[in-house]
Order: C-alpha cells, then sequence, then structure tokens
C-alpha cells in the first residue's frame, strides 16, 4: 500500500496535496448540479483555481477552511459526508505511515503527532481510561468559534480511520459518537455516517471506543515502511509536541480539562511537568499570562455554548467553572461588548 514513488518535498507541497485531496472528496459528495455550482464558487472565492487543484499545488489551507465555510451554509452535512468518503492515502506521508504502523493505537498516535499537515483548524487528543478510549478535538484559537463543524470532521474522520485500520471486524455497537449540542436538522446523517451509537447534548464532543481496540494489529503494517515516513513527517514538522509553544500547549491543557474545573495555575505547571515560576515566565516572554488564557479559552467555550447549544445561563456558568451565573455574564460582557442573552438573541437571527 505504500507508494514506492514517493518523494520528500517540502511542508507547503505536502500540505497542498493533502488539502487538495479534502476539496477532492467534497466534489464526490456533491452529485446535485446546483451543489456542484456552489462548490467552485465557493473555491473561485478562496481562490483555489481548477489548475492548482489538478495540480494539487499551491493551495493553502486557510483557502480550505473559507471554502469549506462556504459550502456549509448550502451543504451543512458535507463535512460528515466527506470523511465518509475519506481513505488513509488522501493524508499522503501520513497516511502511508499509519497504514505502516504495527497497531492501531501507534497509527492513531501518529496522526494525532503530525495532525497540523492535514488541518489549521485543531488538533485530536487521545485519553485511555482503564478500558476505554477517547478523543477529542481541541480547536485552535483563531477557530474556537467553529466548534460544531471542528466535532463533525474530528468524530467522522476518526471514525472512518478506524474502520479502515480495523477492517470487517470493528464491533459498532461497543463505541459511541457523542455532541455537545442538540441534534441539527441533518440527523440522519450522523446515523448514516457512523453506524455506531450517537449521543446529543452530550458533556463534551468524543469518539468513544474499547481500549482494546488500540493493540489489535494492522495487517499492512511494515515497520520500516513507517519509520522512513515517520522521518519524512520530522522533516516536514519537526519532532510534533515538542516544538509547540507554552502558550499552545496551555491551551490546549485547559481545553482538555476533566470534568468542568479550570486548572489553577500550580497544577497546570505540575501537567507540564514544570514549577509555577517557570510556566509563569514562560508565559510572560510569550507576551501573555496564564490568567489571560484561562479567560480566553472560557470566553470562546461560552460563545460555543451559547450559539450551538440549549444550555441554560446558570448552566453556561456552572461549566466554566464560575461559582454563579452573575460573574459569569460581567466577565462576558466586558470580553465582547454584549451580554450572553445579546449573544444568544443575534446567534438565533443568523
Amino acid at each position: 500500500m505504500f507508494d514506492r514513488g514517493i518523494t520528500m518535498e517540502s511542508r507547503r507541497a505536502e500540505q497542498s496535496k493533502i488539502t487538495a485531496n479534502w476539496i477532492m472528496r467534497m466534489r464526490e459528495c456533491l452529485s446535485d448540479s446546483d451543489q456542484q455550482q456552489y462548490l467552485m464558487d465557493a473555491l473561485l472565492s478562496a481562490g483555489i483555481t481548477e489548475g492548482d487543484l489538478a495540480e494539487r499545488r499551491n493551495i493553502e489551507q486557510q483557502q480550505l477552511d473559507r471554502a469549506l465555510e462556504l459550502v456549509v451554509r448550502k451543504v451543512p452535512d458535507i463535512s460528515l459526508r466527506m470523511f465518509s468518503r475519506a481513505e488513509l492515502s488522501d493524508l499522503g506521508v501520513m497516511g502511508y505511515a499509519a497504514i505502516n504502523s504495527d497497531t492501531v493505537g501507534r497509527a492513531l498516535r501518529f496522526l494525532y503527532q503530525y495532525h497540523e499537515l492535514t488541518s489549521d483548524r485543531y488538533v485530536d487528543t487521545m485519553t485511555v481510561d482503564g478500558d476505554v478510549a477517547r478523543v477529542s478535538p481541541l480547536p485552535r484559537m483563531a477557530h474556537m468559534h467553529d466548534f460544531r463543524n471542528i466535532a463533525e470532521d474530528s468524530l467522522a474522520g476518526n471514525w472512518r480511520t478506524l474502520g479502515l485500520l480495523i477492517g470487517g471486524d470493528l464491533d459498532p455497537t461497543r463505541a459511541s459518537a457523542n455532541f455537545d449540542f442538540q441534534a441539527p436538522e441533518y440527523e440522519a446523517t450522523f446515523y448514516e455516517v457512523f453506524g455506531c451509537p450517537v449521543n446529543f447534548g452530550a458533556d463534551r464532543n468524543e469518539l468513544v471506543f474499547p481500549a482494546a481496540w488500540l493493540k489489535r494489529p494492522i495487517a499492512s503494517g511494515n515497520q520500516t515502511m513507517a519509520d522512513v515516513c515517520t522521518a519524512m513527517c520530522e522533516r516536514l514538522l519537526g519532532a510534533g509536541e515538542a516544538s509547540r509553544s507554552t502558550q499552545q500547549i496551555v491551551r490546549r491543557l485547559l481545553l482538555s480539562r476533566p470534568g468542568r474545573r479550570m486548572y489553577r495555575l500550580e497544577e497546570a505547571a505540575a501537567e507540564l511537568n514544570l514549577s509555577t515560576a517557570q510556566l509563569r515566565k514562560r508565559l510572560y516572554r510569550a507576551g501573555t499570562s496564564y490568567k489571560k488564557l484561562v479567560l480566553e479559552i472560557r470566553m470562546a467555550l461560552a460563545r460555543h455554548y451559547l450559539e450551538d447549544t440549549n444550555l441554560a445561563i446558570q448552566e453556561i456558568a456552572y461549566l466554566l467553572d464560575y461559582s454563579q451565573a452573575a460573574p459569569f455574564s460581567r466577565a462576558f460582557k466586558s470580553y465582547f461588548g454584549q451580554s450572553p442573552e445579546q449573544a444568544r438573541g443575534l446567534a438565533s437571527k443568523r
């Protein structure tokens, strides 16, 4: 399954190829001529030409983001449909590394480590608690407003990946896809794409499955090829997580927090194997502070809950670790210049 003609290219070239593959998958999903025209208009608006698409070059991830935003307005379930058709080969050298990994767990961890080659909108995190594995998406700051679509992308993509890696032995009754928003008008597409139990109005967006699946061997595994592909990815991006800034790491930690309680500074430092002084100094050098990052995450999540869920203001305040609704409302108005009620009202009119 490894393309022996694959060569080492630049990060930009590799990302262009992957981005072009996603656009082609989108096109495959749109059989209606009106929808096809809408995609063409969206691509032109994003500055993507047919020539660049055919040659899979000069296409930035930001252009795909823009085109997707436009297409979603006309075809709201496009992300779910697109990922249901995806193949690991769409991911270029990353996909080949996953295919050639020895176990499902190692393949997934590799994909998460180098996820930024495939998307600039979010990263995936996986946790294992006893016999249960959970995968959740963490939006990047520039895309914190797009929780719903990111959740659909992540969970549908990971479910498809599990199916491709495990094959016919995958038992969908032992997994579940959980979304923290209410069922949208295209609810039926979720059940078609996943085939496993789908739960709306959950505490968080996550794909849950047996941890034992991570130990399953991959029939096509070839460790030599996997090592070659890993080396290629390291040359493109570096060693993965080690290259991330302290700000990014702290944001991810805050987004992935267990339960509703925000990590305190001392707890966050301990999680990152730093002293409190070290963490404070690193953030200061980056032009921010732990308090500012906590506020950023709280307000981004607040916006998501107000626009994409039916949670009451009091419930949102509780989820964001505020003792009462009043201090939450004051913080929200100070940050956005409008009350939570006003923000929800404006969102309902869109």
